[in-house]
């Protein structure tokens, strides 16, 4: 029996959690920024390339992670962005989704962000963070190409004036292809069906 039941978790896994494809989604690799500091970092490195005005990386100042202890920004001296090349399988349907916040105090006019996927907008969002800079999560669709790859881009599309939006925990996600899932519900109809047989 419960080698059973550890089949079955295996079988149910893939539906239940996909990895992450995104490398460093949360910021936490930059383990050089401590608590009550910033520090702005320039090219490629901990997972994302950067524009010529790099990313502001933060902890605990200004703001506070949405998860974990440091988030980015992308207007630290002028608007900037990062992007990363995302690895999966042709074609694949892929969902993202990260955490956004306006900064505090400051209009929605320099808070803005566009979110690209292989070049081409998806998405944009511009909040004012003048009465609220709390966290929201936002999700997109995206697919991979045929050969299975895709460049995730966020840019900050405000006024370039070194006060912009915030970005954490941002995930890519693999969609189970519709034959997945019924594979999955007939193979623990299949222990069921044994399970029911060992107890008659």
């Amino acid at each position: 029996m419960k080698k059973l039941l550890a089949i079955a978790a295996l079988l149910s896994a893939p539906a239940l959690a996909q990895a992450n494809l995104v490398v460093n989604g949360s910021f936490e690799d930059y383990t050089s920024v401590t608590p009550g500091h910033w520090d702005v970092f320039y090219g490629a490195g901990y997972g994302w390339t950067t524009g010529a005005n790099g990313v502001e990386i933060r902890n605990a100042i200004a703001g506070t992670a949405a998860e974990g202890v440091r988030f980015a920004e992308l207007d630290a001296y002028g608007n900037s962005w990062i992007s990363q090349t995302i690895h999966t399988n042709p074609f694949q349907s892929l969902e993202l989704s990260f955490f956004y916040a306006p900064r505090a105090g400051v209009s929605e006019d320099s808070n803005g962000i566009r979110v690209y996927w292989n070049n081409q907008s998806v998405g944009s969002i511009k909040l004012s963070g003048i009465n609220s800079s709390d966290w929201g999560e936002h999700f997109y669709d995206l697919k991979a190409d045929a050969n299975g790859f895709g460049v995730l881009k966020f840019a900050a599309i405000g006024t370039s004036d070194s006060f912009g939006g915030s970005l954490d925990n941002i995930t890519v996600t693999a969609v189970p292809e519709p034959g997945s899932a019924s594979m999955l519900l007939a193979g623990l109809g299949i222990l069921a069906a044994v399970v029911r047989r060992r107890r008659a």
